[in-house]
């Protein structure tokens, strides 16, 4: 029987090292994941489980493998971030401890999926505007003549950066990289 509560957010890492969250287990389940293309599902709290299959093909959780690797964990999320920086476009200062860093991967993987649409501020020289989920703060940003920090639901700034040539400016199709501005 696993420990992750089924009204829990949980993080996949599957096998093409691709970091996938879900607002609680039923949507895991639901979303058609399978054990064999799956390596770990996370909880907050850093403990790993592997999704197996009963007798009947049914996807279920096993039950806990231990804690997850900090540095390894850590080091994977870096790796998928530069595989595809069209997924994950806020490049955050990562914290140097687990609890840390699980918090702001959750809070990370959260804002940048295309439906969130929590409330963000986009300060310009002259004027501080709300925006709602990354999408938005998109376009605030493209309107914006000056220099421009973003601001998240969970208090970190950014600076945008958007890249105008070369092979990544065409993977984020003139969508910006936002750049953790350290506190």
């Amino acid at each position: 029987m696993s420990t992750i509560a089924s009204t829990a957010p949980v993080v996949v890492l599957d096998d093409a090292g691709v970091f996938r969250r879900y607002g609680d287990l039923a949507s895991l389940i639901e979303s058609g994941q399978q054990p064999e293309s799956t390596r770990c599902v996370l909880n907050r709290e850093g403990q790993y489980f592997h999704l197996e299959s009963d007798g009947d093909g049914k996807v279920t959780l096993g039950r806990p493998l231990g804690s997850v690797e900090f540095h390894s964990l850590r080091q994977q999320f870096t790796r998928d971030q530069h595989h595809h920086p069209e997924l994950h476009r806020l490049l955050r200062v990562y914290p140097s401890t687990m609890a840390a860093f699980l918090e702001s991967l959750f809070e990370e993987l959260v804002l940048e999926e295309p439906d969130d649409e929590q409330p963000w501020l986009v300060i310009t020289e002259d004027q501080t505007l709300r925006a709602f989920g990354l999408g938005a703060v998109d376009r605030r940003v493209a309107d914006a003549t000056g220099p421009t920090v973003a601001v998240d639901p969970f208090g970190h700034r950014y600076r945008p950066h958007t890249v105008r040539r070369g092979p990544l400016a065409r993977r984020l199709h003139g969508r910006p990289l936002y750049v953790e501005i350290p506190r």
